[in-house]
């Protein structure tokens, strides 16, 4: 070695220690450093995102309130600035962010550790002096170690941004606040509310053009329909609900406004439901369905609000209170009452609130006793008949059926009667379960009788198909010696062998009109089969009346009853011929049938028919119906004991004065008429219009037939108080109107003197009926029952007869000729009207109404 070597300082040795440990604390650092650097970031990014989040919280809060739904279309979009404007001031610091430095980080680091003396830092420096010198690098070391050492405890915190301290006001609650109350507020609209503020103010709804609403009611109720728009429309209260009845149609019809919407809502419903529009229009034409309206369609069955809108516009909203259409109600009033003739007769009242359109009676059977558990197989079906509705049947009335059930297999057995009524809304009422017994004829024979029992028994059930083949073998023993004649024993014959021979339900069944027509050729040979046919035609034609049949088919119904009337007629005459016995002796002064008299009747049906009288053409042929009840039922006919001839007399006279009052009455009318025909024009007919004097002699003769009138009837009012009579207020008040229809007459007031006169004739009719009853209750007590009428004071059409007194035609309501014609002329008047083409629209719509039949 050299001495330069040798006086060299040996270089210093490094400790490889300190290099190890280094190591280790630099990457623990690094990582706290990391750590530290996130949290740091954390820190400052969410001290400075509270304000700008604190204000959207504002934002979303009050939009979920609905504040730019409630305010106009402008203020949305300055709100919108508003808040921008805001929201970037309080943005202003997310635009500085940085990422923090390493010493940002060594510093947050060494003040959350509590050191004083950035202990982390000394670990990251050099030694700056004294690098070459041993000691100092060792004391370096040292130092370096002893920091290590101090640092292992060292941890990251986590972030602790105290973003409080920058919301001194805690505006931060406040709206977190409104987020929550706005949250529950907008239930579901959340989007919606929340783009509310930027709406385009300068964007406008296209209003409609036209817009029409309106409410048709059912056509049965007759109520007219409800206009909400237009003039009409200003007279209603927009306050009040508009009450309509269930089934209205609501009607709105718009012309243009695309986004018109309506809605209805009702008081259960938790949400309103959306009408959509009624299809219009081609498909395949877009453009044409645009030009034409768009109509939306309601009906109305609860009470509910309707709103229309145009977009988020309102424009109209109707409150409707929903009146209930109430099913009908129908029931018995008197017990269903067996006619001398063998038909019931039922009375009912029908009550609806607009009006029944059909009622029925339904009969069900009663369970046998004697049958046990027996389940019974009847052979036909209970009888089911339709009822008669009284006219205008809008309210409660009462109305009456004769039905005859004496031919049905079931007459004679216990059922349970139940009435049924239908409105027009197709609701159905029932009336209470009442058990009766249906009537059957009175068959004189007991042969016949045996036969219409069994052949009930086996209707009722086709078990007794054997109980029924011996009842018919033994009735056939000893023919010679109970009378049976020859046909009757054929004909009984011939039904035991189909009897023996039958072997479905089906034979049997059509059995039973073998049985019944049996019955009746044993009890009266072909008489029944005449009353019969005639009965049938009675049915066919009040069935056609009552359902609008055409004209044509009520002719034609019309011509049958008179054949079959003319049938029947002729076999009572020969029944008569043959039994003279069994009819009641005819006096020679009272009022007879005559066939005639029937036969006007028909006309006067079809005549009614024909020029729309439906309701009173049908109550016509119910009258007619018990017309000839009474007639079959043959009742006595005798002038009551006791009525003196000079009583008789006298109710004459007042039957003759009801006849010229109605004449009078007549006559005036016409007078009438002639006196309101224009110049120049001729009457219906041939005849000319009168002149002014003949009108003035026509006017002096009514005035001196009114006056004779009037001193006859005090005339017959002074014997009437010589006889003990008393006075009769009816036959007063007569005498009164007489006196002022001769004075009005004088006067040349015609119309007030037609009125006088139909309250004159009125009077005399209650007077007449009055004095007769008076009459009646004077003579002795064997005329019939106490307080009721007697069976003597009616002939067989139910008219009093005229050996009892006047015939005041107030219990018979047949219409009158000159009803029917005056009928006839404004129905050919509103026909030469309607076949004008140059009267108005309107007109010619309103006269095809009338002529319409429903």
């Amino acid at each position: 070695m050299t001495p330069t070597d040798s006086n060299r300082d040996p270089e210093p040795k490094m400790d490889p220690e300190p290099y190890g440990w280094r190591f280790f604390v630099k990457a623990r650092l690094d990582r706290i450093v990391r750590q530290s650097r996130w949290a740091l970031y954390v820190e400052r990014f969410w001290r400075a995102f509270l304000p700008l989040l604190v204000v959207i919280g504002f934002y979303v809060g009050l939009s979920w309130l609905g504040l730019f739904l409630a305010l106009p279309a402008w203020a949305g979009p300055l709100g919108i600035i508003v808040f921008l404007g805001v929201a970037a001031w309080a943005a202003k610091d997310l635009f500085r962010l940085r990422w923090p430095t390493r010493g940002d980080a060594l510093a947050r680091v060494e003040k959350s550790s509590g050191f004083q003396h950035r202990p982390l830092t000394a670990l990251e420096d050099e030694l700056s002096v004294g690098a070459g010198d041993p000691e100092s690098q060792a004391i370096w070391a040292l130092h370096q170690r002893r920091t290590a050492e101090a640092v292992a405890a060292v941890r990251a915190q986590p972030p602790s941004p105290q973003a409080f301290r920058r919301d001194p006001w805690a505006l931060r609650v406040l709206a977190a606040s409104l987020v929550v109350i706005g949250f529950y507020a907008a239930h579901g609209d959340y989007g919606g509310r929340l783009v509310s503020a930027f709406q385009n103010p300068f964007t406008t709804v296209e209003p409609p053009s036209r817009l029409d609403a309106w409410v048709t009611p059912p056509l049965y109720t007759s109520e007219p329909p409800i206009y909400l728009t237009g003039e009409s429309a200003q007279l209603r209260d927009p306050s009040a609900p508009i009450s309509v009845p269930e089934g209205a149609i609501l009607v709105v019809r718009s012309q243009g406004a695309p986004g018109l919407t309506m809605t209805f809502a009702g008081v259960d419903d938790a949400e309103p439901a959306l009408i959509e529009p009624v299809e219009t229009g081609d498909p395949a034409d877009p453009d044409l369905t645009k030009l034409l309206p768009v109509e939306r369609r309601l009906e109305l069955q609860t009470t509910g609000v309707v709103e229309v809108a145009n977009g988020d516009d309102p424009l109209m909203s109707f409150v409707f209170a929903v009146r209930p259409d109430d099913a009908p109600e129908i029931r018995l009033v008197d017990d269903p009452e067996p006619q001398l003739s063998g038909a019931l007769k039922f009375s009912y009242l029908v009550n609806d609130d607009y009006g029944v359109v059909s009622a029925e009676a339904a009969i069900a059977p009663l369970p046998n006793p004697d049958h046990g558990d027996r389940v019974p197989r009847p052979l036909v079906e209970a009888p089911q008949f339709p009822l008669s509705l009284p006219p205008r049947a809008g309210t409660a009335k009462t109305a009456e059926t004769i039905r005859d059930l004496t031919s049905h297999p079931w007459a004679g057995s216990e059922v349970d009667l139940t009435l049924m009524a239908r409105d027009q809304a197709g609701q159905e009422g029932r009336s209470p379960a009442y058990r009766i017994t249906l009537p059957q004829r009175r068959f004189a024979k007991p042969l016949a009788r045996a036969v219409v029992e069994q052949r009930r028994n086996l209707a009722l059930d086709a078990q007794n198909h054997a109980q029924v083949i011996t009842a018919m073998d033994a009735l056939m023993l000893a023919p010679e010696l109970f009378g049976i004649k020859p046909r009757n024993y054929l004909g009984m014959r011939f039904a035991y062998g189909h009897l023996i021979a039958a072997r479905s339900d089906e034979e049997l069944k059509d059995l039973l009109p073998l049985l019944w027509d049996l019955a009746l050729s044993i009890e009266d040979g072909d008489l029944s089969a005449a009353e019969r046919k005639l009965r049938d035609a009675q049915e066919a034609l009040r069935k056609a009346l009552e359902e609008g049949a055409s004209d044509e088919e009520i002719a034609k119904l019309t011509q049958e009853l008179r054949e079959a009337l003319n049938e029947y007629m002729q076999a009572l005459a020969e029944q008569m011929r043959q039994n003279p016995q069994v009819m009641q002796p005819f006096d020679s002064n009272q009022q007879t049938i005559d066939q005639q008299d029937l036969s006007e009747m028909l006309d006067k049906i079809e005549e009614l028919a024909r020029t729309g009288s439906r309701d009173a053409a049908r109550e016509l042929l119910a009258q007619m119906q018990q017309m000839l009840e009474n007639l079959q039922a043959g009742r006595p006919q005798m002038m009551p004991e006791g009525m003196t001839s000079e009583m008789m007399e006298m109710l004459n006279q007042l039957g003759e004065m009801i006849q010229k009052q109605q004449q009078l009455m007549d006559q005036t009318h016409k007078f009438n008429q002639d006196q309101q025909q224009p110049g120049g024009q001729q009457q219906q007919g041939q005849q000319q219009q009168l002149t002014q004097e003949q009108l003035e002699q026509m006017l002096k003769q009514l005035q001196e037939g009114q006056g004779d009138l009037a001193q006859q009837l005090q005339q017959l009012m002074d014997q009437l108080g010589q006889n003990g009579m008393g006075q009769n207020e009816a036959l007063g008040e007569a005498g009164e109107s007489m006196g002022q229809a001769q004075d009005s007459l004088g006067q040349g007031q015609g119309q007030q003197a037609l009125g006088q006169q139909g309250n004159a004739l009125d009077a005399l009719r209650r007077g007449a009926q009055g004095l007769t009853e008076q009459m009646m209750g004077q003579q002795g007590e064997g005329m019939g029952s106490p307080g009721g009428p007697s069976p003597m004071d009616e002939d067989p059409l139910g008219r009093p007869r005229r050996t009892e007194g006047p015939d005041p035609n107030n219990r018979v309501q047949i219409p009158d000729e000159i009803d029917v014609q005056r009928a006839r002329r404004i129905l050919e008047e509103l026909r030469r009207r309607f076949s004008d083409p140059s009267r108005p629209r309107l007109e010619l719509e309103y006269l095809e109404r009338l002529l319409k039949r429903y």
